[in-house]
Order: C-alpha cells, then structure tokens, then sequence
C-alpha cells in the first residue's frame, strides 16, 4: 500500500466550516439558555457532544470505508432494530416517540438509521450499477427505503421521515436512475403530500376534492377514473403519431394509484397539530397564537436583527421567550435576530463550504461506492439544511428538522459529525492502493 504525503490526504477546509458550525451552535445555544437556569447547561451538553463526535471522526478515520460496503446491510439491518426497540421501549417526547432511553441520555434511532439507509443503498448502487436503470432495482431501492418510513411513521415522525425520502431520490440521482423514473418519484410525492394538505386545508369537507377523499369508495372511483384519463390521453397522443408503449400506461397508472394510496396512511398518522402545521404554513394567519405562531414569531425575530443584530445576548424575541425552541428547531432566527444580515451569511457561507467540499469529495472518491456514499452524506446536510432555513424563514413547513451542527441535540450532532468522519475517509483514501 502507497500513501501519498499525509498533507494532501486531509480535508482541512471540511473539517474547519464543520468545528466553526459546532462554534456558532454552541455560542447560540449558550445564549438560548441565559438567564433560564433549567437550561444553563444546555451548551456544555451540547459540547460532551461534540467530544463524542470528534471520538467518532477519530474511530472512522482509523478504518478503511470499504468496510462499510462489506458491512453494510448488517449497519442498515441494526438500524432497523433500533427503531422497532423504540416503538417498545421509546421514551415520548412532544407526543413523538423518537428517543431510546439509554442509562441518563436519550438516543434518537432516527438518526443512525439515516446514515444507515445512505450506506445500504450506495452498496447495492455500487454492485448493481445497471439495477437502477430498471423497474426491479428501482423497487428494491424503494423497498429498502420504506421500510425505516413505516417505522418512523408509527412514532409518528413525519419531519424525519421525509429526509429518507430525499436520501433515496438524491442518491437514486447519483446512481444514473432514468429521469422519467425520477419525475414520476417527485409526483407520488406531491401526491402523497398534497392531498392529506388539502383535506387539513378544509375540515369541514366543503369542496369537491375533500369529498372525494374522505370516502373510501369514492376515491377508488376518482382512482379508476384517473385510470381511465391516463389510457384517453396516451390514446390521442399515440394518433398524433407520438410513440406510446404499453408500458407508459401501467406504469403512468403506477405512478397515480401509489400517490393516492401512500396518502391515506399519512393522513392517518399524521397528529392534529401537525396537519395545522402545514395549513399554517400556506396561512400563518389562520392561527396566530397556535400553529402559526412559530412561523410568525421565527420571521419576526429574523426581520428584528437588521444588517448588524442586537448583539449576542440582547435579542428581544429570545429573551422575552416569544421565539419558540430557540435552541432547536429555530437557532437560525435566534442568530439572525443577534448577529443579524451578516451573522446568518457567514453561517450560509460555512454551510455552503461544508456542502462544496462534500461534492468535491464524491467527485474524487477512487470507487463508485466511495462516490454515492459521499453523495448521500451531502444530500443529507443539504436537505436538512435547506428545510430548516426554510421553515425559519417561513417558506417551508415546520417539520422539525434541526440545523446540522448548530441546533441542540446529541443524536443528531454526532450522526452529523459522523458523516463528516466518512467523507474525510473518502478523501484521505483516493491515494490509497490496495
């Protein structure tokens, strides 16, 4: 084995975006518990933490990541356990039981399975190149990644459950999946989302569509007829000389029928307060001082900060205790109320760092599975990072999400730093020959 000189074998601009996030997480959660002594301590459990991450970047460094590749499916298949022990044994919080109690801490099996689902797809993407150009291999990438949905919708955590949504889509991306099947993946999905979204927007069943849907019978029939529509219409384009398969008909049909069907398991799961979540997201206004209140009160505190902010410590919404989970879901409105304009662009600036040289390392990764394992990492920070910015700015619904390396929350932070671990594996191994 030749290593090339250990300078070049180190992603030092990786490492620094990722310990000044940690920085700015810990600073911004020191001053989401001032002056509140039942959470003084928030910080230097958000740095124990940290320490636990940096142990983990140290143990993943230390190893070869093709080990994840021989071992993948046993990781993924852990994970999975994980989440059954905790429908059992889980520990509620918020009305979501997503925490394994583990002696006086608390594990969010979640967030393992993430990291999980990206390693058992990037090993079956790597020895099945060819797999995710058909049907078969589309279903089997599907299957693996429904199955860690199912169980964190039983918690119910819609919030987490659609990060292994966008993991699947953005690593199927990767591995050279037909556009035409990526498309039909978005539509299930606006589908699926849309309409429990239209049923919360009318509760009393007024309109037509939510009619419709709140009948079984007479959502077979609008299935049937959807059915129906799809034969009318690839009928008159295969007359307009339009070359029209049979298969384009199922699999159109496929597309349709599976967006109703996966939408009436999540209106089920789905809690009252979270079907207000994404009512208010369209209309804050609806409920002011419920569900749109934190979507209200998080665009006030980012809007309140001006180019410079308050200063740290002198933000108003946060330290008057309008700006809710400021330590969690929304330290970002918190940084933009103390730091203002440039406070929340240096921390935009780090991320984008962060996600740049995370794409770099998949580009240079010495093997395919090195590639849509770096792949999946930067796909995760990406959508986590772009869904809590989102939902703090209002544009997003509130899921829940935490902001990778700067919220509050043990689980999530040493996942994260745990990713980082893998692409500095990734990196430091392209000089590697074995």
């Amino acid at each position: 084995m030749r290593l090339k000189d250990i300078s070049v074998r180190f992603d030092y601009h990786l490492f620094l975006a990722m310990v000044l996030l940690i920085g700015i997480g810990s600073v911004m959660i020191y001053s989401a518990s001032y002056g509140s002594p039942p959470r003084t301590l928030l910080y230097a459990r958000q740095g124990f933490y940290a320490l636990l991450g940096m142990a983990a970047i140290v143990v993943i460094m230390g190893i070869n990541y093709q080990l994840f590749n021989e071992y993948g499916k046993w990781i993924y298949l852990l994970s999975l356990l994980l989440l059954v022990l905790v429908l059992f044994f889980g520990k509620s919080m918020r009305g979501v039981k997503s925490w394994l109690p583990i002696g006086s801490f608390t594990f969010q099996p979640a967030e393992f399975a993430k990291l999980g689902l990206i390693i058992v797809l990037a090993q079956y993407l790597a020895r099945y190149p060819e797999g995710v150009k058909r049907i078969s291999g589309l279903i089997i990438c599907c299957l693996l990644t429904f199955i860690p949905i199912a169980l964190i919708m039983m918690q119910p955590d819609p919030g987490s459950a659609l990060v292994f949504v966008a993991i699947l889509f953005a690593m199927l991306f990767i591995g050279g999946a037909k556009i035409v099947y990526l498309v039909s993946f978005i539509a299930t999905g606006f589908l699926a989302l849309g309409i429990p979204l239209v049923l919360a927007l009318d509760p009393q069943n007024k309109t037509f569509l939510s009619k419709i849907f709140n009948n079984s019978w007479s959502t077979l029939v609008f299935m049937a007829m959807a059915v129906v529509a799809i034969g009318l219409i690839l009928h008159i384009l295969s007359k307009l000389q339009f070359r029209v398969k049979p298969s384009h008909f199922l699999f159109a049909s496929l597309v349709v029928c599976s967006g109703i069907m996966l939408a009436y398991p999540l209106r089920f799961f789905l809690k009252e307060y979270q079907k207000m979540r994404l009512v208010c997201f369209i209309k804050p206004s609806i409920d002011p001082l419920g569900a749109g209140y934190h979507i209200i009160q998080s665009q006030i505190s980012i809007g309140s900060g001006g180019f410079l902010g308050k200063g740290l410590l002198a933000g108003t919404q946060g330290k008057l205790g309008f700006l809710p989970a400021q330590h969690t879901d929304f330290i970002f409105s918190l940084l933009s109320e103390e730091t203002g304009f440039l406070g929340a662009a240096f921390l935009i600036i780090l991320f984008s760092i962060l996600l740049l040289r995370g794409i770099r390392i998949a580009w240079l990764a010495r093997d395919r599975f090195g590639s849509l394992l770096a792949g999946g990492i930067v796909a995760l920070f990406l959508f986590q990072i772009t869904v809590n910015l989102g939902m703090s700015m209002g544009i997003m619904p509130i899921t829940g999400l935490p902001l990778p390396f700067v919220s509050f929350g043990g689980s999530a932070l040493i996942t994260f730093m745990a990713g980082v671990g893998i692409l500095l594996n990734i990196y430091s191994h392209r000089f590697m020959y074995w």
